[in-house]
Parts: C-alpha cells; structure tokens; sequence
C-alpha cells in the first residue's frame, strides 16, 4: 500500500525542488540571454525567456574560424585524454589488485601520498618544459594521465572479481594482458564508463594547463577561449565577429558571449546521460562490496 505523504515529506520535497531550481536558472539565464536581441536586453530584463527572440549570435559564433578550431582541440582532447586514461588507471589497477605484486603495500602508500601532497606548481612548470611537452599537444594528454583516486576506485572493484576465473584463464595458456582484456574488462564496463565519465569533464572542462603550457593559438582549447571572453580579454574578436555578421544589430558583447558559453557547456551536458547507468551501477555496486 502507498504510504500518505507527510508535511516532513512535503518539505523536504518543496526543499528539493527549490535546490533544483537554483541549480538549473544559471544554465536556462543564459539559454535566454544567447538567444535575445542585443538591443533589446539593454532596455528589458531577462529572466527565464529572451528578449527579442534571434539566432543572430549562435550564427555570429559558428561564423568564427577561431572557435570552431577550439571545439576541434577540445573534442580531439577529450576523446584521447579519456580513452588513453582509462587505459592506464584500468592497467594500473588490475596491477594494484595482486596480492603477489613485488612491492605493492609500498606503491600503494606512495600513491597516497602523492594524492594529498602535490610537488607545487614550479616544479610541474619545469618538469613539463623539460619533458619538451609545452606548445605541443600531448601535454593535454599525458601529465594527468593517471589519478590515484580512480585507480582506487577501479581496484575494489577488480578485487571483487573471483579468482577462479582468473585461475582457469591461466590454465588455459592465457597471460595477464588476455585476462584483462577478455575477463577484467567485460565484467568491469560499469566502473570504465564512471571513470571515464569523471576524466571525460574533466578533459572537456580543462583550461588552466593550456593557460599554462600553451602559447599557440592553434592549440587553444575551447574552455581557455571561453575564460578568455568571460575575462574580456576579446572584445575585439568579438566587434570583428558583430561586422562579420552582415552589419546586423541584434548581436551584442554580451550575448554573443552567454552563445559561447552555451556551445560550451551543451556538449557535456548531453553526454552526460548516456553514462549516467553505468555511474549509478558501479556506485551501487562498491557500496555493496565496501
């Protein structure tokens, strides 16, 4: 029988759709504010609908060659740092998961460490440059390779797999990389895709290291473009893009700069859903085997 709600349910439910609201007005603020006219929210407020409704500054910023060759670094950064990543905590866990690796309680406490205690930034500036790794494209890709956390993550998760397989792939002449692949990963797919979902955003959403590490224009990344027009750091390339647009009046600064923010923001937003199984179910199923 359905159990009759109470005003503690009540509450708690009004609590939660207020949170939501506040959480989701941000992202729908600047959905209206992209899509009004630039003249016409200098003299009206946007609140949840635009003002003046125009395309005007979605088709100003897919006119600029500039971000367009930014969503190209970003994507191509986001596929090769996610996939190259998961690799690698992936391995690094099966590894981590042996009882009979040499030396594995001391690399357990070295990861730890170096997961609460970073080395600072000057030093990771000089490693970095000495690695031949500033203005080139690998540098997106592998100083954040691995992280501890996730390869934690991933190794309680290996550790409940049972030994048995294992032991009957081994009699079977296979090594630890055809158990990996054939045993390991098929049966961890939900703990993959949740980790790739956390290096995924946090590749897509990356900034600070081509701030960094990367002088080039060509190797800027969509997100450092977008810190650098929410700094007003390209009010120019923005006036050059209202001329491109056929002299038309309906774009301003800043909306063409909520369009941006938006082209940056929706990509992730609609990948989000399709891992968001997998995350629950690996979330569930640690809390089952913790």
């Amino acid at each position: 029988m359905a159990r009759k709600l109470s005003w503690f349910d009540l509450i708690v439910g009004a609590l939660l759709v207020v949170l939501c609201f506040v959480m989701i007005y941000p992202f729908l603020y600047a959905l209206a504010y992209s899509l009004s006219d630039g003249v016409a929210v200098m003299t009206e407020h946007v609140t949840l609908l635009p003002v003046g409704f125009t395309w005007d500054n979605y088709h100003a910023v897919f006119l600029n060659n500039d971000i367009f060759h930014a969503s190209q670094i970003s994507v191509a950064r986001t596929l090769a740092g996610t996939t190259y990543s998961t690799l690698i905590i992936g391995m690094a866990a099966y590894s981590m998961s042996k009882p009979q690796l040499v030396w594995r309680r001391t690399l357990n406490v070295l990861f730890i460490i170096v997961m609460y205690v970073g080395g600072g930034l000057i030093p990771y500036y000089v490693v970095i440059h000495d690695l031949g790794l500033m203005n080139h494209f690998l540098v997106y890709i592998l100083p954040g390779a691995f992280g501890t956390f996730l390869m934690l993550l991933m190794r309680v998760y290996f550790e409940g797999i049972p030994e048995s397989m294992e032991e009957s792939a081994k009699l079977e002449g296979a090594n630890d990389f055809t158990i990996f692949w054939r045993i390991y990963f098929p049966l961890s797919l939900p703990t993959f895709a949740t980790v790739a979902l956390f290096v995924g955003v946090g590749q897509w959403n990356s900034w600070f290291d081509a701030s960094l590490f990367v002088s080039n224009p060509k190797l800027a990344p969509l997100q450092l473009l977008l810190q650098q027009v929410l700094q007003q750091a390209t009010v120019s390339n923005f006036e050059q893009l209202m001329q491109m647009a056929n002299g038309q009046r309906k774009i301003s600064v800043e909306t063409l700069r909520m369009a941006v923010l938006i082209v940056t923001v929706v990509p992730i937003v609609f990948a989000y859903p399709f891992f968001q199984r997998f995350f629950i179910k690996s979330v569930m199923l640690g809390a089952v085997k913790g």
